[in-house]
């Protein structure tokens, strides 16, 4: 067995273990742990949340006090009750508004674990990827407080510059990282930012 399977199969059966309902829910534990970003009392949106291991995690970061709206195009089975679930395509115009509504106020958090379904053709894959970031990137001066955090999937390849420097216009700190339950052959990292400063023209 390869390293990388070695470590998917240790990942899932750790979750299977801890009651999670997803493996990646151990990428978030892991590079929230280091950089903290997710605190008590937050208010989170998670875009492409199902099956909805990231909202577990998150539910029990935030706390009783804190609030979570995961959106996914695939229905997800309630989690608990600071948790709030929305079907909707990342796309829907409309969505920001449902999300506010929802929320009560813009969020301290915006976590993506957007991915597009794999073709297995590398090039369209990628570029799917990409844009389902942007989206979110797009979208977050109506949905993220001053101040706040994001944390966003990307695939590594040759817009991963592009996307990095755009968003170091919008937030103090920026950085790359791939937490341990990633798997080391995939091209799958993370992008944390901290300390959003919105432009508004």
């Amino acid at each position: 067995m390869k390293l990388s399977e070695a470590k998917r199969d240790y990942y899932r059966k750790l979750a299977k273990e801890k009651g999670y309902r997803s493996r990646a829910s151990f990428k978030l534990i892991q590079i929230n742990k280091k950089y903290r970003f997710i605190q008590p009392n937050h208010y989170v949106i998670d875009f492409g949340a199902a099956p909805g291991g990231w909202l577990e995690v998150a539910s029990d970061l935030v706390s009783s006090k804190g609030k979570i709206i995961g959106i996914d195009i695939t229905p997800i089975e309630p989690i608990a009750e600071n948790v709030e679930i929305i079907v909707c395509d990342i796309n829907n115009k409309k969505i920001d508004k449902e999300i506010i509504k929802n929320l009560g106020r813009k969020a301290d958090v915006i976590l993506s674990d957007l991915s597009p379904n794999i073709s297995g053709i590398w090039s369209i894959d990628y570029n799917k990827q990409i844009d389902l970031t942007l989206s979110v990137i797009n979208r977050l001066p109506g949905i993220l407080n001053h101040g706040g955090s994001c944390l966003l999937k990307i695939f590594d390849g040759p817009k991963l510059r592009m996307v990095k420097d755009n968003l170091k216009n919008k937030f103090t700190e920026v950085r790359l990282v791939k937490p341990k339950a990633s798997r080391s052959s995939s091209s799958e990292l993370y992008i944390l930012c901290k300390y959003y400063k919105p432009v508004f023209n």
